[in-house]
């Protein structure tokens, strides 16, 4: 698989977090709004069992007032950034098969989050490999 090499860990996510929960209770406290509780690296670790995370971009994620990545938007007819991410996973196997795209005849891409809805990120991949045969995508959302 393709893994982006920046890494947040629990500390770093947990400290950008309970700063926006201070901003956000400091708004809160004439409202008469429920204040937020702050987090903990152990909370995360024993509901998720996450540690770190590798992701595209830090410092959006780490901005308290954005808690996002900051990704560049793309062209509608340039290869998706998560098109991208799968076609160098799939070569990587490709190689390590010892095969090329045309010789696989089906596509299945998963991904939690799209770009955009069309075309499918299977059908990029297919291209951008050579391979033929049929593409899917199976969303989460």
């Amino acid at each position: 698989a393709e893994i982006p090499e920046p890494v947040i860990t629990n500390e770093e996510l947990v400290a950008s977090f309970n700063s926006w929960v201070d901003a956000e209770n400091a708004r809160r406290a004439d409202t008469g709004e429920a204040l937020l509780q702050k987090s903990d690296s152990d909370f995360i670790v024993h509901a998720s069992g996450v540690k770190t995370r590798h992701v595209i971009e830090r410092e959006g994620i780490l901005d308290p007032t954005r808690m996002s990545p900051r990704i560049p938007a793309r062209p509608d007819d340039a290869l998706s950034l998560e098109a991208e991410f799968g076609i160098a996973s799939a070569k990587k196997a490709l190689a390590h098969a010892g095969v090329d795209g045309s010789d696989i005849d089906l596509v299945i891409c998963s991904a939690s989050h799209h770009q955009r809805p069309y075309p499918a990120i299977a059908i990029e991949m297919q291209e951008a490999l050579g391979t033929k045969g049929a593409g899917f995508d199976m969303g989460l959302g």
